[in-house]
Protein backbone atom coordinates (compact mmCIF):
# COMPACT_ATOMS: atom_id res chain seq x y z
CA UNK A 1 0.00 0.00 0.00
CA UNK A 2 1.38 3.66 -0.95
CA UNK A 3 0.95 6.77 1.01
CA UNK A 4 0.95 9.83 -0.95
CA UNK A 5 0.63 12.95 -0.01
CA UNK A 6 -1.29 16.02 -1.28
CA UNK A 7 -1.11 18.87 0.32
CA UNK A 8 -2.26 23.07 0.62
CA UNK A 9 0.56 25.36 0.42
CA UNK A 10 -0.67 28.20 -1.12
CA UNK A 11 -1.76 25.90 -3.82
CA UNK A 12 -2.16 22.39 -4.25
CA UNK A 13 1.47 20.62 -3.47
CA UNK A 14 2.92 16.98 -4.26
CA UNK A 15 6.20 16.78 -1.95
CA UNK A 16 6.95 13.49 -2.94
CA UNK A 17 7.35 15.30 -6.63
CA UNK A 18 9.17 18.37 -5.07
CA UNK A 19 6.11 20.50 -7.29
CA UNK A 20 3.43 22.74 -6.75
CA UNK A 21 0.45 23.18 -8.57
CA UNK A 22 -0.93 27.09 -8.95
CA UNK A 23 1.00 27.98 -5.67
CA UNK A 24 0.69 31.84 -4.85
CA UNK A 25 3.89 32.40 -3.23
CA UNK A 26 6.85 31.63 -5.35
CA UNK A 27 7.80 27.73 -4.64
CA UNK A 28 10.77 25.84 -6.44
CA UNK A 29 8.97 24.14 -9.17
CA UNK A 30 5.77 24.72 -9.92
CA UNK A 31 2.44 24.16 -12.84
CA UNK A 32 1.14 27.51 -13.38
CA UNK A 33 -2.27 26.61 -15.00
CA UNK A 34 -3.56 30.21 -16.81
CA UNK A 35 -2.33 34.06 -16.61
CA UNK A 36 -4.64 35.34 -14.30
CA UNK A 37 -2.43 37.18 -11.64
CA UNK A 38 -4.01 34.91 -9.01
CA UNK A 39 -2.48 31.88 -10.54
CA UNK A 40 1.10 33.68 -10.80
CA UNK A 41 4.24 34.03 -9.09
CA UNK A 42 7.94 34.45 -9.46
CA UNK A 43 9.11 30.57 -9.28
CA UNK A 44 12.39 30.11 -9.85
CA UNK A 45 11.17 27.19 -12.49
CA UNK A 46 7.58 27.29 -13.48
CA UNK A 47 5.77 25.23 -16.39
CA UNK A 48 3.11 26.94 -18.79
CA UNK A 49 1.75 26.71 -22.29
CA UNK A 50 3.79 28.87 -24.38
CA UNK A 51 0.32 30.98 -24.49
CA UNK A 52 0.53 31.42 -21.05
CA UNK A 53 4.10 32.25 -20.84
CA UNK A 54 3.98 34.86 -23.53
CA UNK A 55 0.42 36.55 -21.31
CA UNK A 56 2.61 36.33 -18.22
CA UNK A 57 5.52 38.05 -19.63
CA UNK A 58 3.56 40.54 -21.14
CA UNK A 59 2.70 41.51 -17.66
CA UNK A 60 5.26 40.78 -15.61
CA UNK A 61 8.36 40.96 -18.09
CA UNK A 62 10.42 39.88 -15.51
CA UNK A 63 9.19 36.55 -14.87
CA UNK A 64 11.56 34.96 -17.76
CA UNK A 65 11.83 31.23 -15.74
CA UNK A 66 8.92 29.78 -17.49
CA UNK A 67 9.36 27.10 -19.24
CA UNK A 68 6.64 26.34 -22.05
CA UNK A 69 5.08 23.21 -23.01
CA UNK A 70 2.43 22.38 -25.66
CA UNK A 71 -0.58 21.04 -25.18
CA UNK A 72 -0.46 17.32 -24.99
CA UNK A 73 3.29 16.89 -25.23
CA UNK A 74 4.63 14.82 -22.25
CA UNK A 75 7.47 16.64 -19.78
CA UNK A 76 9.86 13.61 -18.08
CA UNK A 77 10.60 14.79 -14.53
CA UNK A 78 11.59 12.94 -11.77
CA UNK A 79 9.49 10.21 -10.70
CA UNK A 80 6.50 11.47 -12.88
CA UNK A 81 5.55 12.66 -16.02
CA UNK A 82 3.74 16.55 -16.78
CA UNK A 83 1.37 16.79 -19.93
CA UNK A 84 -0.81 19.63 -20.06
CA UNK A 85 -4.17 19.84 -21.98
CA UNK A 86 -6.53 22.32 -22.83
CA UNK A 87 -9.12 24.12 -19.91
CA UNK A 88 -11.32 26.27 -21.60
CA UNK A 89 -10.89 28.66 -19.48
CA UNK A 90 -8.89 32.26 -21.13
CA UNK A 91 -6.22 31.86 -23.77
CA UNK A 92 -3.28 28.86 -23.23
CA UNK A 93 -4.98 27.64 -19.63
CA UNK A 94 -4.18 24.69 -18.97
CA UNK A 95 -4.99 21.05 -16.98
CA UNK A 96 -1.88 19.23 -15.35
CA UNK A 97 -1.58 15.58 -15.43
CA UNK A 98 0.97 14.27 -13.56
CA UNK A 99 1.07 10.69 -14.48
CA UNK A 100 3.46 8.67 -11.72
CA UNK A 101 3.63 4.85 -11.28
CA UNK A 102 1.33 4.15 -9.33
CA UNK A 103 -1.15 6.38 -11.02
CA UNK A 104 -2.22 10.01 -12.31
CA UNK A 105 -3.14 13.29 -10.82
CA UNK A 106 -5.59 15.58 -12.77
CA UNK A 107 -5.84 19.21 -11.92
CA UNK A 108 -7.91 20.93 -13.38
CA UNK A 109 -6.92 24.70 -12.87
CA UNK A 110 -9.88 27.26 -13.69
CA UNK A 111 -12.28 25.20 -15.88
CA UNK A 112 -14.97 25.43 -18.64
CA UNK A 113 -16.69 22.99 -21.01
CA UNK A 114 -18.52 25.40 -22.96
CA UNK A 115 -16.93 26.67 -26.30
CA UNK A 116 -15.85 29.81 -26.15
CA UNK A 117 -13.96 32.51 -29.17
CA UNK A 118 -10.57 32.48 -27.87
CA UNK A 119 -10.08 29.33 -25.58
CA UNK A 120 -9.83 25.36 -26.42
CA UNK A 121 -12.94 23.92 -24.43
CA UNK A 122 -11.65 21.42 -21.73
CA UNK A 123 -12.42 17.77 -22.33
CA UNK A 124 -11.58 15.11 -19.63
CA UNK A 125 -8.50 13.38 -19.29
CA UNK A 126 -8.58 10.04 -17.48
CA UNK A 127 -7.12 9.88 -14.25
CA UNK A 128 -7.21 7.56 -10.53
CA UNK A 129 -7.22 10.95 -8.89
CA UNK A 130 -9.14 14.76 -9.89
CA UNK A 131 -8.57 18.34 -7.92
CA UNK A 132 -11.30 19.93 -9.57
CA UNK A 133 -11.87 23.57 -9.39
CA UNK A 134 -14.95 24.66 -7.51
CA UNK A 135 -15.62 28.49 -8.45
CA UNK A 136 -19.27 28.12 -9.02
CA UNK A 137 -19.84 24.77 -7.04
CA UNK A 138 -23.20 25.62 -5.65
CA UNK A 139 -26.24 24.38 -7.26
CA UNK A 140 -27.87 28.02 -8.30
CA UNK A 141 -24.70 28.66 -10.27
CA UNK A 142 -26.23 27.23 -13.29
CA UNK A 143 -25.48 29.29 -16.60
CA UNK A 144 -28.07 30.19 -19.47
CA UNK A 145 -26.89 29.51 -23.05
CA UNK A 146 -24.15 31.85 -23.68
CA UNK A 147 -25.46 32.59 -27.26
CA UNK A 148 -28.86 34.27 -25.42
CA UNK A 149 -26.50 36.06 -22.72
CA UNK A 150 -24.37 37.65 -25.37
CA UNK A 151 -27.88 37.97 -27.53
CA UNK A 152 -28.85 40.09 -24.57
CA UNK A 153 -25.75 41.83 -24.43
CA UNK A 154 -26.07 43.04 -27.50
CA UNK A 155 -29.80 44.62 -27.48
CA UNK A 156 -28.93 46.35 -23.91
CA UNK A 157 -25.90 48.05 -25.67
CA UNK A 158 -28.20 49.04 -28.81
CA UNK A 159 -30.61 50.49 -26.28
CA UNK A 160 -28.51 52.51 -24.17
CA UNK A 161 -27.16 53.66 -27.57
CA UNK A 162 -30.38 54.66 -28.56
CA UNK A 163 -30.65 56.71 -25.01
CA UNK A 164 -27.94 58.68 -26.49
CA UNK A 165 -25.78 57.10 -23.53
CA UNK A 166 -22.43 54.68 -23.99
CA UNK A 167 -22.73 51.39 -23.11
CA UNK A 168 -19.77 50.33 -20.56
CA UNK A 169 -18.91 46.36 -20.47
CA UNK A 170 -17.12 45.31 -17.36
CA UNK A 171 -14.72 42.23 -17.89
CA UNK A 172 -11.38 41.13 -16.99
CA UNK A 173 -8.20 42.42 -18.91
CA UNK A 174 -7.58 38.66 -19.86
CA UNK A 175 -9.95 36.56 -21.21
CA UNK A 176 -13.09 38.14 -20.78
CA UNK A 177 -12.35 41.19 -22.58
CA UNK A 178 -11.48 39.01 -25.25
CA UNK A 179 -14.71 37.10 -25.40
CA UNK A 180 -17.23 40.01 -25.42
CA UNK A 181 -14.86 41.48 -28.07
CA UNK A 182 -15.16 38.71 -30.19
CA UNK A 183 -18.74 38.19 -29.51
CA UNK A 184 -19.25 41.55 -30.49
CA UNK A 185 -17.62 41.06 -34.04
CA UNK A 186 -20.50 40.85 -36.00
CA UNK A 187 -22.73 43.47 -34.46
CA UNK A 188 -21.14 46.17 -36.92
CA UNK A 189 -20.43 48.14 -33.28
CA UNK A 190 -17.39 50.53 -32.67
CA UNK A 191 -15.23 49.13 -29.88
CA UNK A 192 -12.84 51.09 -27.30
CA UNK A 193 -10.78 49.17 -25.02
CA UNK A 194 -9.10 50.14 -21.97
CA UNK A 195 -5.48 50.85 -21.97
CA UNK A 196 -5.46 47.36 -19.90
CA UNK A 197 -7.18 45.54 -21.91
CA UNK A 198 -6.01 46.82 -25.39
CA UNK A 199 -2.34 45.55 -24.71
CA UNK A 200 -3.37 41.94 -24.07
CA UNK A 201 -5.60 41.82 -26.96
CA UNK A 202 -2.61 42.76 -28.76
CA UNK A 203 -1.11 39.95 -27.12
CA UNK A 204 -4.36 37.61 -28.27
CA UNK A 205 -3.92 39.38 -31.69
CA UNK A 206 0.15 38.01 -31.54
CA UNK A 207 -1.00 34.11 -30.68
CA UNK A 208 -3.25 34.12 -33.79
CA UNK A 209 -6.72 35.34 -32.42
CA UNK A 210 -8.99 37.31 -34.61
CA UNK A 211 -10.78 40.40 -33.49
CA UNK A 212 -13.14 43.02 -35.02
CA UNK A 213 -11.76 46.74 -35.39
CA UNK A 214 -10.80 48.33 -31.99
CA UNK A 215 -8.84 51.15 -30.76
CA UNK A 216 -7.76 52.38 -27.39
CA UNK A 217 -10.41 54.08 -24.63
CA UNK A 218 -8.65 57.85 -24.57
CA UNK A 219 -7.86 58.74 -28.08
CA UNK A 220 -10.32 60.58 -30.18
CA UNK A 221 -13.83 58.10 -29.89
CA UNK A 222 -15.82 56.85 -33.06
CA UNK A 223 -19.75 57.39 -32.12
CA UNK A 224 -21.49 55.39 -31.40
CA UNK A 225 -18.54 53.34 -29.34
CA UNK A 226 -19.36 50.30 -27.10
CA UNK A 227 -16.71 50.57 -24.66
CA UNK A 228 -14.92 47.41 -22.59
CA UNK A 229 -12.73 48.04 -19.23
CA UNK A 230 -11.74 46.19 -16.23
CA UNK A 231 -13.61 46.29 -13.33
CA UNK A 232 -11.38 48.53 -11.59
CA UNK A 233 -11.36 50.95 -13.81
CA UNK A 234 -15.14 52.07 -14.83
CA UNK A 235 -14.34 54.89 -12.14
CA UNK A 236 -11.33 56.53 -13.94
CA UNK A 237 -12.24 59.22 -15.33
CA UNK A 238 -14.88 57.90 -18.32
CA UNK A 239 -17.43 60.46 -17.06
CA UNK A 240 -15.06 63.08 -18.54
CA UNK A 241 -14.24 60.86 -21.96
CA UNK A 242 -17.71 59.59 -22.47
CA UNK A 243 -20.39 61.86 -21.28
CA UNK A 244 -23.49 59.83 -20.16
CA UNK A 245 -22.97 56.01 -19.74
CA UNK A 246 -24.24 52.93 -18.30
CA UNK A 247 -22.63 50.13 -16.72
CA UNK A 248 -23.10 46.65 -17.12
CA UNK A 249 -21.10 43.72 -15.15
CA UNK A 250 -20.19 39.71 -17.48
CA UNK A 251 -19.52 37.38 -14.52
CA UNK A 252 -20.98 34.14 -13.22
CA UNK A 253 -21.93 36.05 -10.51
CA UNK A 254 -24.80 37.61 -12.25
CA UNK A 255 -26.20 34.43 -11.16
CA UNK A 256 -26.55 35.72 -7.09
CA UNK A 257 -29.98 38.35 -7.31
CA UNK A 258 -27.88 41.32 -5.13
CA UNK A 259 -25.13 41.26 -7.48
CA UNK A 260 -26.30 44.37 -9.41
CA UNK A 261 -26.89 46.49 -6.05
CA UNK A 262 -23.93 45.32 -4.89
CA UNK A 263 -21.87 46.55 -7.79
CA UNK A 264 -23.77 49.83 -8.31
CA UNK A 265 -23.81 48.57 -12.07
CA UNK A 266 -27.12 49.46 -14.13
CA UNK A 267 -27.01 45.61 -15.33
CA UNK A 268 -25.46 41.82 -14.74
CA UNK A 269 -25.58 39.26 -17.63
CA UNK A 270 -23.81 35.88 -16.51
CA UNK A 271 -21.41 35.40 -19.47
CA UNK A 272 -18.49 33.37 -17.36
CA UNK A 273 -14.95 31.95 -18.77
CA UNK A 274 -16.02 29.14 -15.87
CA UNK A 275 -17.48 25.97 -15.31
CA UNK A 276 -20.85 26.18 -13.51
CA UNK A 277 -22.31 23.80 -11.48
CA UNK A 278 -23.25 21.45 -13.41
CA UNK A 279 -20.39 21.02 -16.01
CA UNK A 280 -17.86 20.36 -12.91
CA UNK A 281 -20.29 17.79 -12.01
CA UNK A 282 -20.46 16.01 -15.19
CA UNK A 283 -17.13 16.71 -15.77
CA UNK A 284 -15.81 14.92 -12.34
CA UNK A 285 -18.48 12.16 -13.91
CA UNK A 286 -16.94 11.96 -17.09
CA UNK A 287 -13.55 11.72 -15.56
CA UNK A 288 -13.97 8.55 -13.62
CA UNK A 289 -11.63 9.38 -10.98
CA UNK A 290 -10.99 6.67 -7.64
CA UNK A 291 -11.18 10.06 -6.21
CA UNK A 292 -11.78 13.79 -6.27
CA UNK A 293 -10.42 16.60 -4.44
CA UNK A 294 -12.55 19.74 -4.64
CA UNK A 295 -9.97 23.18 -4.45
CA UNK A 296 -10.98 26.52 -4.18
CA UNK A 297 -14.21 28.10 -4.11
CA UNK A 298 -17.08 26.41 -2.54
CA UNK A 299 -14.97 23.24 -2.29
CA UNK A 300 -17.36 21.59 1.09
CA UNK A 301 -20.43 22.32 -1.27
CA UNK A 302 -19.55 20.52 -4.57
CA UNK A 303 -17.56 17.65 -2.73
CA UNK A 304 -21.18 16.84 -0.74
CA UNK A 305 -22.91 17.24 -3.95
CA UNK A 306 -20.51 14.56 -5.73
CA UNK A 307 -21.06 12.38 -3.16
CA UNK A 308 -25.01 12.89 -3.38
CA UNK A 309 -24.38 11.91 -7.32
CA UNK A 310 -21.95 8.55 -6.39
CA UNK A 311 -18.27 10.18 -6.45
CA UNK A 312 -16.11 9.81 -3.83
CA UNK A 313 -15.45 13.47 -3.36
CA UNK A 314 -13.87 15.33 -0.47
CA UNK A 315 -12.69 18.94 -0.24
CA UNK A 316 -8.91 19.87 -0.12
CA UNK A 317 -8.58 22.68 2.58
CA UNK A 318 -5.32 24.58 3.74
CA UNK A 319 -5.77 21.89 7.11
CA UNK A 320 -6.24 18.35 5.18
CA UNK A 321 -3.42 16.17 4.34
CA UNK A 322 -4.95 13.60 2.28
CA UNK A 323 -3.12 10.34 1.75
CA UNK A 324 -4.13 8.69 -1.48
CA UNK A 325 -4.33 4.39 -1.47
Amino acid sequence: MLNYPILWDSGIYLPELGLWLDPRQPRPRAVISHAHSDHVAAHPLAYATPATRRLVTHRRPSLTTVQGLEYGQPLRLEHCSLTLHPAGHVLGSAQALIETDWGAILYTGDLKTRSGFTSVPAIPVPADVLLLESTFGKPHYRFPDSAEVIAAIVSWCRSVIDSGATPVLLGYSLGKGQEILSALAAEGIHIALHASLFGVTEVYRELGCRFPQYQVLGAALVRPTVVITPPTARRNGLREMLGEFKTAALTGWAMDPSLKARLEVDAVFPLSDHADFEELCCYAERVGATMTYTVLGFDEELAMHLRRRGIRAKALTAIDQLRLF
